[in-house]
């Protein structure tokens, strides 16, 4: 098992919002970018809370995040995973996402994209920042979210956000 590392923060001066995710899939890493694995639903949930047509390509996905102040990273710097699933990480390395937001102070709002990130961030950073802890948009099944629009409803949380 190797050691893997995650991407530099998808990010500008006119980020409000960012959110972050453990770390990427194998997937998203082959691809170079945030939530690449066509089963994700980040950003069919996204479009849904804006009303916009769902982003498909690398630069419309990109295009949205910006348009919407949406700032992106990992609370995983490195670790040790095999396949995709959180549940196999390994002597994970943080993020220092405190110096992250004192780098771009017109980021108002954290949310981290499922438990083990919500988890992480809460563990090692210390900013006074609302945070929003919402379910996971990766397509592992969970008793909870039956489908997507039960997650798109949990993630409502943050639409006045977008």
């Amino acid at each position: 098992m190797e050691t893997i590392h995650c991407f530099a923060p998808f990010i500008s001066e006119n980020s409000r919002l960012l959110i972050l995710g453990s770390m990427p899939s194998v997937r998203s890493l082959a691809e170079g970018f945030y939530y690449m694995h066509p089963r994700n639903r980040f950003y069919l949930v996204l479009s849904a809370l804006t009303g916009e047509k769902l982003p498909e390509t690398l630069a419309e996905k990109q295009d949205f995040l910006t348009r919407h102040g949406i700032a992106l990273f990992d609370v995983i710097a490195s670790c040790r995973r095999e396949g995709s699933t959180d549940a196999k990480i390994k002597d994970a390395i943080p993020n220092d996402i405190d110096a992250l937001l004192s780098a771009y102070p017109n980021i108002k709002t954290v949310v981290t994209n499922g438990s083990l990130a919500a988890k992480l961030y809460e563990k090692h950073n210390h900013n006074a920042l609302p945070h929003f802890a919402l379910p996971s948009t990766s397509p592992i099944p969970r008793k909870d979210i039956r489908n997507a629009d039960d997650l798109i409803k949990k993630w409502q949380a943050i639409a006045d956000l977008l």
